[in-house]
């Protein structure tokens, strides 16, 4: 009888080695999960950096670039092109009947892994675009073209 009174005790001592093993190694997958999938903590902010840029008419466009943006000008696009030293953003927002829009650069700004550009066509205030008021009217296809220093990162678009 004696030796299942100290058997026993043996016993519970592995059973709970094991349960303390088996936790350990479960904290330490966790961890080095996290590590490994590049988990930004709460205080991590991506640096960011506002890039100067400027607005470029056609005059101050290379002519390669001219002549893409004239095939594409009926429909949306967003593209990019690298003339030298610059990069060159351009946004069109296909053909619209005629009324005075704009297009605005609400911002570009740089993180570590890419560039971002967000702009938005606007109707100018106190006009009128409805179809009434421009029947015969020749159709616009509003664009607009940034340039700025050549950035080797993808250009993500926010257009609207």
């Amino acid at each position: 009888m004696s030796a299942k009174i100290i058997c026993r005790p043996i016993i519970r001592v592995a059973i709970g080695i094991k349960k303390i093993v088996i936790s350990v190694l479960v904290f330490m997958f966790c961890i080095t999960s996290a590590l490994l999938t590049g988990c930004k903590g709460v205080g991590d902010k991506e640096v960011r950096k506002n890039i100067e840029f400027t607005v470029c008419d056609d005059t101050r466009l290379p002519d390669e670039l001219k002549q893409i943006i004239e095939e594409k000008k009926g429909k949306m696009f967003k593209l990019t092109y690298i003339s030298g030293e610059y990069l060159y953003i351009a946004v069109g927002y296909g053909e619209h009947s005629r009324a005075t829009y704009s297009v605005v650069v609400n911002d570009l700004f740089s993180t570590e892994n890419a560039l971002y550009f967000d702009a938005d066509l606007r109707t100018e205030e106190g006009t009128k675009s409805d179809a009434a008021n421009n029947i015969g009217a020749p159709s616009m296809y509003p664009y607009i073209v940034i340039k700025c220093e050549k950035i080797n990162k993808p250009v993500v678009f926010n257009v609207d």
